[in-house]
């Protein structure tokens, strides 16, 4: 792990690098979930990248008694267990591995956890024009994870009547909600996020519950 940085966030020294940073979307997920009961309930997050979420739900009033935070990339997690080892947040367990093995969810348990947390990446794996260096595609294209195996893997996790907490671009709202109900997960909650540049929303937060009845509360983000 080479030129690595730390990045201040209330007290905590986060690790991150050039090609494992964080965006607004993480932290306005970590915001919408750590509002949502999570005091002393066991959160995994998933997709963690450099741990932005992780860090922002252990410094919250209403911190979970564990989180687990599942991240694919050698380099980001090596980032986050420094952070978690350097802060002696040890109360977060860092999992290196694939959230689409059943193996590493097994690890942390099937219907075991109260919360789930993604932000998974938001495009087909061939759209668009893609620049970006091999890390930053895979954090934004679907190579190693897509919105259904996301799902898949949060409603393997959670518990009756556990919540899952994701992000993601708006335009695929419908698909997520139907991608959603298929396991079971019914979303209570959902935030358009604006775009500056225009009236359109630009992102997404849901709230969905597993076993929930059906019922949504919708409302713009104010920023």
């Amino acid at each position: 792990m080479n030129n690595y940085e730390a990045f201040g966030l209330d007290g905590v020294k986060l690790y991150i690098s050039k090609e494992h940073r964080f965006g607004t979307d993480s932290v306005l997920l970590g915001d919408f979930a750590k509002k949502r009961g999570i005091k002393n309930k066991t959160v995994v997050d998933l997709c963690s990248g450099c741990g932005i979420v992780p860090i922002i739900l252990c410094n919250s009033e209403s911190k979970p008694r564990k989180i687990y935070a599942v991240e694919i990339a050698e380099e980001a997690v090596a980032l986050l267990e420094k952070t978690v080892r350097e802060n002696g947040l040890d109360f977060i367990e860092v999992i290196h591995g694939d959230l689409r093995d059943k193996a590493v969810l097994t690890r942390i348990g099937r219907e075991s956890v109260d919360s789930v947390t993604a932000n998974p990446p938001y495009f087909p794996e061939k759209s668009g024009f893609q620049r970006e260096s091999d890390a930053h595609r895979t954090a934004r294209y679907e190579r190693e994870c897509s919105l259904g195996e996301a799902v898949s893997a949060a409603a393997f996790l959670l518990k009756f009547g556990g919540e899952f907490k994701m992000c993601m671009t708006a335009s695929r709202l419908a698909e997520c909600i139907g991608i959603m109900q298929s396991y079971a997960l019914e979303p209570k909650e959902i935030e358009l996020v604006p775009s500056k540049k225009s009236n359109n929303a630009r992102l997404f937060l849901i709230n969905a519950k597993k076993g929930g009845k059906s019922g949504t509360k919708i409302k713009i983000k104010s920023l």
